[in-house]
């Protein structure tokens, strides 16, 4: 999904649900994690991109 210039993903993988925010350029993860649930994979994603996640910013504001 592309989004204000970023892509992301959230997908399910055992029990476990794997989210990511890409670069728009070459797609590399920029921050990602795992969740208990595909909401709250959702709402990582949400809290990554608006904590303003960017190129510079530290991996610390997106986790």
């Amino acid at each position: 999904m592309k989004q204000a210039g970023f892509g992301w993903t959230i997908s399910q993988v055992g029990e476990i649900w794997i989210w990511a925010v890409t670069d728009p350029g070459d797609g590399a993860a920029l921050v990602d994690g795992q969740a208990p649930s595909r909401a709250v994979a959702a709402a990582m994603v949400v809290r990554a991109l608006v904590r303003g996640l960017t190129e510079e910013a530290p991996r610390e504001l997106a986790a």
